[in-house]
């Protein structure tokens, strides 16, 4: 009997040493690339490193080696992260593939669907993203500027009614949506009026759920078994039933129209019929509504973040605000007519968004998967590897932007030529806010349009300033996008005629 004890203690004993040595140990991933053992634990790798940004910058920032470059495990998968923008352009434009990550996956698709162009990879999403760039193209942005301008004006009474201290996220989320509802589908979701729209109310709570799942709640099983009848779980099943049965209904009756040369309508819906019909290609209803839905979500989600950051750096940087206000007048007047050619005479109101989501990215980390071998200066990476592009520190790092990095400062992405030694074809890869490569941001031209018009209707008819006790914008907790966990507090006053 003891022998047989004895066997099996040793079989066991094996088996968690065989385990370990597969799974649980830590090993460099490249020779001579940095390999930070100490943020490493057992099985998880660096995972509990990548809830916050405070974590990612031990990893992403103390750790990286020389070349900017640091390797690490997540769980059992091999990872190299990269912040030279030489590097990041290599990266980027080598490969567009994404390995899912299983449990973020599967809740993003119960949110947009298995066919939304973030989820399809290789020749199913070449085919998709080519429809869906031609439904951005600048002439069918161009018919959106009034519903955009509209909203513009809404937010910006609704901005006035305050007349004080306000929380600017969660009025220009509300202003997000009802722009997106306009110009994806037509649907006028009147958030700014009351917030009462029962499409509204689902958009919202799936958005919420999801976020809280993939990350918030992250590590409760009860997040990950959707099957189960949860209160939680039910209540997301009927508000999905309302989000897709008032979707799928406008979208029949929009096909039909489209068919029989019915009413034009100036949105991305049309947009995706129009382009589908020049390529002879018909998207299924279930194709138009999953990328309606995805347009949605991260759209509304991650302009309302980066204009609240815009409004608060103006706010704490007079002297910009007087700049950007002084352009405007210059183009605009007053009142002059908010057109797509106007926004397009606005470069430095154009650079103080950008300079804003430079500093205040909405969404902090980008992966690539590799499929074949990548060479990166010395280092071979080998295929399989994911490597990561944390966009929060590219935008940010000394080596890339100088030693002002740190600073708000619209004015350095006017000048033409610089002497910080990077190549013309690096340079832009220093700034991957909307990725970069094949696989960039298909809707940053409509999202830059969108946000410019909303500040500049703002500036015209407001001040913006703040008070030195609000509380810290500074996110931290990762979550779908990098939010404020106090929201971002300011002063509006009327602007003088």
């Amino acid at each position: 009997m003891d022998n047989v004890v004895s066997l099996s203690a040793a079989l066991i004993a094996l088996a968690l040493m065989y385990v370990y040595q597969r799974f649980g140990k830590n090993e460099p991933i490249v020779a001579g690339i940095a390999f930070p053992r100490a943020l490493h634990v057992p099985f998880l790798g660096v995972a509990h490193q990548l809830a916050t940004l405070t974590g990612m910058e031990r990893l992403y920032v103390d750790a990286i080696d020389a070349d900017g470059m640091v390797s690490f495990r997540l769980m059992t998968v091999p990872c190299v992260a990269v912040t030279r923008p030489d590097h990041v352009r290599q990266v980027l434009c080598a490969t567009s593939y994404r390995n899912p990550i299983p449990i973020i996956d599967s809740h993003i698709k119960r949110l947009v669907g298995s066919k939304a162009l973030p989820i399809l990879m290789h020749e199913e999403w070449k085919g998709h993203r080519r429809l869906v760039s031609r439904a951005f193209h600048w002439q069918n942005l161009v018919n959106m500027v009034p519903a955009m301008a509209s909203v513009a004006a809404a937010c910006t009474d609704a901005l006035l009614e305050k007349d004080g201290t306000f929380e600017a996220l969660s009025l220009l989320q509300l202003s997000a949506l009802d722009t997106i509802g306009l110009t994806g589908f037509g649907c006028n979701l009147h958030a700014l009026r009351n917030g009462s729209n029962p499409l509204l109310r689902a958009f919202t709570f799936l958005q919420e759920e999801t976020n809280r799942r993939c990350f918030k709640d992250a590590h409760n099983p009860a997040s990950h078994l959707t099957w189960l009848p949860t209160p939680s779980n039910l209540r997301y099943r009927r508000e999905a039933q309302i989000a897709r049965s008032t979707l799928a209904t406008l979208i029949a009756n929009r096909v039909l129209t489209h068919r029989t040369g019915g009413v034009v309508h100036h949105d991305l819906l049309e947009a995706m019929l129009d382009a589908a019909a020049d390529d002879g290609d018909a998207m299924t209803p279930e194709v138009l509504a999953d990328n309606v839905l995805t347009f949605f979500f991260a759209g509304a989600d991650s302009t309302s973040t980066g204009m609240a950051y815009a409004m608060y750096l103006l706010a704490t940087h007079p002297a910009v605000q007087d700049k950007a206000v002084a352009e405007i007048n210059s183009v605009l007047g007053r009142d002059g007519e908010l057109t797509y050619d106007a926004v397009q005479k606005l470069p430095y109101t154009s650079a103080v968004l950008t300079e804003a989501l430079r500093l205040y990215t909405p969404v902090p980390v980008i992966q690539r998967n590799l499929e074949t071998d990548l060479t990166l200066g010395k280092h071979v990476i080998p295929a399989g590897t994911l490597v990561a592009v944390p966009i929060w520190f590219v935008n940010r790092l000394p080596r890339n932007w100088g030693p002002d990095a740190a600073e708000f400062k619209p004015e350095r992405h006017l000048d033409a030529a610089d002497d910080d030694n990077l190549a013309a074809k690096d340079r832009a890869y220093r700034f991957t806010t909307f990725s970069g490569g094949p696989r960039n941001c298909v809707g940053m031209r409509f999202a830059i349009l969108e946000a410019t018009i909303l500040l500049v209707s703002v500036l015209r008819r407001c001040i913006l300033t703040r008070q030195k006790d609000a509380p810290s914008v500074h996110p931290n907790n990762i979550g779908l996008t990098l939010k404020p966990e106090q929201g971002i507090w300011l002063e509006v006053a009327p602007r003088a005629a």
